[in-house]
C-alpha cells in the first residue's frame, strides 16, 4: 500500500474505522501543503473540513459504512496549511469481512479546485449579466418565490419596476455601441443610489432593467423609489467626450393587486412602462386594468392597420400653401388620412402605431407612390414653382438607400424632383445624425426642397442650421395661435418675438419661412407685415381629397 501511495498521482488514504487511525500518502500532503509531522491526526480531520461541508461528509461516510452505498464518495472543502480552502473529491471502499467488523477503508483523493472554480464561474455567468454585473432575469425570477412568500406571511406588498432607457437606440446609432455599453454601465452604477439596501435590481436585456421591491406597505413607496431612479438618471454624463442626457420610462406593478405570479407582474409592469413612454417618457406609470383594455384595442387597431395597408385604404389629403404677399397657390402638403367605419383615425395615432409595429416603411412607400402619381396627373395644371410637401418619419429615415428609392420613384412616375419638398422634424435629425444629413444633402442636390418642420419645438434647431443647407423653415402652429390677437399679453409677446426672430434668422440664411396653423385673417395680416413668405392653415384652406383640391385650386388656375 505504501508503494501505491508513493506512485499515485492522486492522494491515497487508509483509514481504520475502529481505531480511527488515518494513513495518507505524500501526494495528499502536497495537495494541502502539510508537512508529515504537522498533518492532523484522524480524529482532527473533521476540524479542517469546511463547517458547511461536514454534514455532507458525515452523511456520505455513514451511508457507506452501513452498506447503503456500494462506495464512499464526497466532494468537500478542506483547509490547507496556508489557511485557504481546497476542494477535494474523495472516493473509497470499506473492507467487508464475512465475520467481524470492518477494519479498513482505503481510497483516493483528487484536488478538484479548478473544476469547482469553473463550475462556479459557469453558474455565475448563467445568473449574471456580463456587461453590468447585475443579476439577470433568470436570477431574479429564482428569487421571486421567496420574496412573494415572505410578503404573504407579513401581509406586505411587493413592487416591481420595469425600467427602459429613453431613446437609447439613438445613442447606439449615433455614438456607437461602445458608448451605449458605457451608458448602461453608468446607469448600473447610479441605480443603487436610488434603491433601498434590500431592493433587488436586475438587467432584463438591452436597455431594460427590473427592480424587485420587497417589504412595501403602500404603493407610494414604490413611486418614491421610481422617482429617485429618474432623478439619479437626470444628471448628464460624459462618455468619450460626448455629453449625454439620460432619461427613462418606468412601469410599476404591485403584488398582490396587479398579479400574484411573477409572469403577470412582469407583463403588467411592462405595460405600465410603455404607457409612460407613450406619454413622452422620463416618467413613471402605475399599472391599472385599463391598460389591458388599451392593449387589446391596440392589437385590434394593428390588425386593422395591416388590412388597410394590404388593401391600400390609407389615402392622402392635400392642404394648400399660399404666397403671403400675392395670395397665389405655391404648394400643398400631403397628409395621411385613414377612415375606419366612417370615423377618421387621428394621424398621430396610426402613424405612431405603424412606427412601433414596423409597418411605417410599407405605409410610407404606398403614400409616396400615391403622391407621385397624383402629382404627375396634376402636372399640366400646376403653377410654376409648385411643390408638394411630403413628411417622413424618423423610422423611415433609418432605412438604407432612402435617397435612391425616392429619386427612382420620381423617375418612374415621371415627376421632376424639384416638384417635391421633404419635411423632416428635428427628431429625424437627432435620431440619425450624420446619416440623415448625408441623405438630405443628396436629395437636395437632385432638386428636392428640404424643409425643417415644427421649428422651435425641438432641441437642436440652431445646431443643425449650422451644418445643413435648408430651403424652408416651418414655424410650428403653437407659435401662431396668439400672434393675431388684439390685446398683447405675455404669451402673445413671446410668440411674436419667436416668430420675428425666426423670420430674421431664416431670411439671413436664405431660407423661405412657412407659417402653419394660420386660422384667422388677423394672424395672416400680422405674418404678412413681418415678411413671412408662405401661409398654411385651416383659415386659408383645409386638407381635402385629391379631386376637391383639383376642383378648388387647380382648374383654370395654372400659372
Amino acid at each position: 500500500m505504501e508503494l501505491a501511495m508513493a506512485g499515485s498521482h492522486d492522494g491515497m488514504f487508509e483509514w481504520d474505522p475502529l481505531t480511527k487511525h488515518l494513513q495518507v500518502g505524500r501526494r495528499l500532503l502536497d495537495m494541502l501543503g502539510y508537512a508529515e509531522d504537522r498533518f492532523p491526526t484522524s480524529h482532527h480531520w473533521l476540524k479542517i473540513t469546511h463547517p458547511d461541508d461536514r454534514p455532507v461528509f458525515n452523511a456520505a461516510l455513514t451511508a457507506h459504512l452501513k452498506g447503503y452505498t456500494d462506495h464512499f464518495y464526497c466532494e468537500y472543502r478542506v483547509q490547507s496549511q496556508s489557511g485557504g480552502w481546497v476542494w477535494l473529491a474523495a472516493r473509497g471502499l470499506i473492507e467487508t469481512p464475512e465475520h467481524g467488523p470492518a477494519r479498513l477503508m482505503a481510497g483516493s483523493v483528487s484536488d478538484i479546485s479548478e473544476r469547482k472554480l469553473r463550475e462556479h464561474r459557469m453558474q455565475w455567468l448563467a445568473k449574471t449579466d456580463a456587461l453590468t454585473q447585475l443579476p439577470n432575469r433568470h436570477n431574479l425570477l429564482e428569487r421571486f418565490p421567496a420574496v412573494l412568500s415572505q410578503a404573504r406571511r407579513k401581509g406586505q406588498l411587493v413592487g416591481l419596476l420595469f425600467i427602459d432607457v429613453d431613446r437609447f437606440k439613438n445613442i447606439n446609432d449615433t455614438l456607437g455601441h461602445a458608448v451605449g455599453d458605457e451608458v448602461l454601465r453608468e446607469l448600473t452604477r447610479r441605480l443603487p443610489q436610488a434603491l433601498r439596501d434590500y431592493d433587488l435590481p436586475a438587467r432584463q436585456g438591452g436597455d431594460e432593467f427590473i427592480v424587485l421591491l420587497p417589504g412595501l406597505v403602500h404603493q407610494t413607496e414604490a413611486e418614491q423609489v421610481a422617482q429617485r431612479v429618474l432623478q439619479s438618471l437626470a444628471q448628464p454624463l460624459e462618455v468619450s467626450g460626448q455629453r449625454i442626457e439620460l432619461g427613462a420610462s418606468i412601469g410599476i406593478a404591485l403584488y398582490p393587486q396587479d398579479g400574484v405570479e411573477p409572469d403577470s407582474l412582469l407583463r403588467h409592469a411592462d405595460l405600465a412602462m410603455y404607457e409612460a413612454k407613450n406619454h413622452g417618457g422620463n416618467q413613471y406609470w402605475c399599472y391599472t386594468p385599463e391598460l389591458e383594455t388599451r392593449l387589446a384595442q391596440r392589437v385590434s387597431m394593428e390588425q386593422r392597420l395591416r388590412l388597410a395597408l394590404e388593401h391600400q385604404e390609407i389615402t392622402l389629403h392635400y392642404q394648400p400653401q399660399f404666397d403671403a404677399s400675392s395670395g397665389e397657390l405655391v404648394g400643398a402638403e400631403a397628409l395621411a388620412r385613414w377612415s375606419v367605419d366612417g370615423h377618421w383615425i387621428p394621424p398621430d395615432l396610426f402613424i405612431r402605431l405603424a412606427e412601433d409595429t414596423g409597418l411605417i416603411e410599407v405605409l410610407g412607400e404606398q403614400l409616396l407612390q400615391r403622391a407621385l402619381i397624383q402629382l404627375g396627373h396634376w402636372e399640366p395644371q400646376l403653377p410654376v414653382g409648385f411643390r408638394l410637401a411630403l413628411n417622413l418619419s424618423a423610422r423611415e429615415f433609418g432605412t438604407p438607400g432612402l435617397d435612391l428609392r425616392w429619386l427612382h420613384a420620381t423617375t418612374q412616375a415621371g415627376v421632376r424632383p424639384d416638384r417635391l419638398s421633404l419635411e423632416v422634424t428635428e427628431t429625424v435629425l437627432l435620431s440619425h445624425d450624420t446619416q440623415a444629413l448625408d441623405v438630405l444633402q443628396k436629395l437636395r442636390a437632385a432638386g428636392v426642397e428640404i424643409a425643417l418642420d415644427d421649428f422651435g419645438t425641438g432641441y437642436a434647431s440652431l445646431s443643425y442650421l449650422r451644418v445643413l443647407d435648408l430651403d424652408v423653415l416651418k414655424i410650428d402652429k403653437s407659435f401662431i395661435s396668439s400672434v393675431g390677437q388684439g390685446s398683447a399679453g405675455t404669451a402673445q409677446h413671446r410668440d411674436r418675438a419667436v416668430v420675428q426672430a425666426t423670420l430674421s434668422m431664416a431670411h439671413a440664411l436664405g431660407c423661405c419661412v412657412v407659417a402653419e396653423g394660420v386660422e384667422t385673417e388677423a394672424q395672416a395680416d400680422w405674418l404678412r407685415l413681418q415678411g413671412c413668405d408662405v401661409l398654411q392653415g385651416y383659415g386659408l384652406g383645409k386638407p381635402v381629397n385629391a379631386s376637391e383640391f383639383e376642383a378648388n385650386y387647380l382648374m383654370n388656375k395654372s400659372g
